[in-house]
């Protein structure tokens, strides 16, 4: 597939899921939209990378599966040499590679980082996974809130029209999503959680014993580690003091090889011992921009 056609398929996908998505939806229509709408932006992703180079979209993006893949169409002359392969393999990333690498080109795949990864894992347990395990809830609010913005993001930076992407629902999606934002006006709430949060540091900063614990406890997170997680400092954005962060590694799984591999890490949660901070959905950790963790070029995990 060329660029192109993933951006063809893109909007086909995401157009599927728009008369589905509204402020209340059934459990059916989450369901029907979440697929629709993840698979379209998985095609998204994978545009963003096949416009640079359709190379990296390629699971096997070596030149002698590359080329005839890619460019066999282009050949003057036969192999005789068996510099290509006979029977290249077609297959390309998945999502979850595509935005790995896609966010290296694109801010606004790297602004919807955390976003993404739970349209990964909802797109997960919607193919794989028993259904009971979609936060519906969470869904909901994905699609209605945010997912208008995440188009938009994607689609400014790069001159597309983000309403091929909604067609007829465009400016209903467009004005509930805005509804949304201004209702939950969720920076607000931030803002005000963090000052609750700093003024209960301020009332146990006199408290020796507390502080002790707490730092015991930040201290033995901070020396712990698993096969599949990590703890890392991270300075509360509550009260300042040193908060542990949990960071786990993304997987995909290979069929061809039957196993599965690492394609990037991402922050799970944040826990502040001293002043009791924990967050964890997607929207939390980039308030506090919990992704700066990964900019020092540490080794997590």
């Amino acid at each position: 597939m060329n660029a192109d056609e993933f951006l063809a398929d893109a909007k086909k996908l995401i157009l599927m899921s728009c008369g589905d998505i509204s402020a209340q939806m059934s459990e059916l229509e989450v369901i029907h939209a979440t697929t629709f709408f993840s698979l379209g932006v998985e095609r998204l992703l994978k545009f963003v990378l096949a416009e640079i180079n359709p190379v990296f979209v390629l699971t096997s993006g070596d030149f002698k599966n590359a080329a005839p893949c890619l460019y066999k169409h282009k050949f003057v002359n036969g192999d005789q040499h068996g510099v290509t392969a006979s029977k290249p393999d077609t297959d390309v990333v998945s999502f979850r590679v595509a935005m790995q690498r896609a966010l290296i080109f694109s801010a606004g795949v790297k602004e919807n980082s955390q976003l993404l990864f739970s349209l990964a894992n909802y797109r997960d347990i919607l193919a794989h996974r028993p259904l009971s395990e979609l936060d519906v809830v969470k869904a909901i609010r994905l699609l209605t809130k945010d997912g208008y913005k995440l188009l938009n993001d994607i689609c400014s930076e790069r001159s597309l029209s983000v309403q091929e992407f909604f067609g007829a629902d465009h400016d209903r999606l467009r004005d509930l999503s805005r509804k949304m934002q201004n209702e939950e006006d969720f920076s607000k709430a931030m803002k005000v959680r963090l000052e609750q949060h700093e003024a209960l540091w301020l009332a146990r900063a006199s408290q020796p014993e507390f502080i002790k614990q707490a730092k015991d406890i930040t201290k033995s997170l901070l020396a712990s580690t698993g096969h599949d997680f990590s703890y890392v400092s991270f300075t509360c954005p509550a009260c300042a003091q040193e908060a542990v962060a949990r960071i786990e590694p993304d997987y995909d799984y290979d069929p061809a090889e039957k196993t599965s591999y690492v394609t990037g890490v991402f922050v799970d949660n944040i826990n502040c011992y001293f002043c009791g901070l924990k967050l964890q959905d997607y929207e939390e950790l980039n308030y506090v921009d919990a992704n700066s963790i990964f900019e020092d070029g540490r080794d997590l995990v």
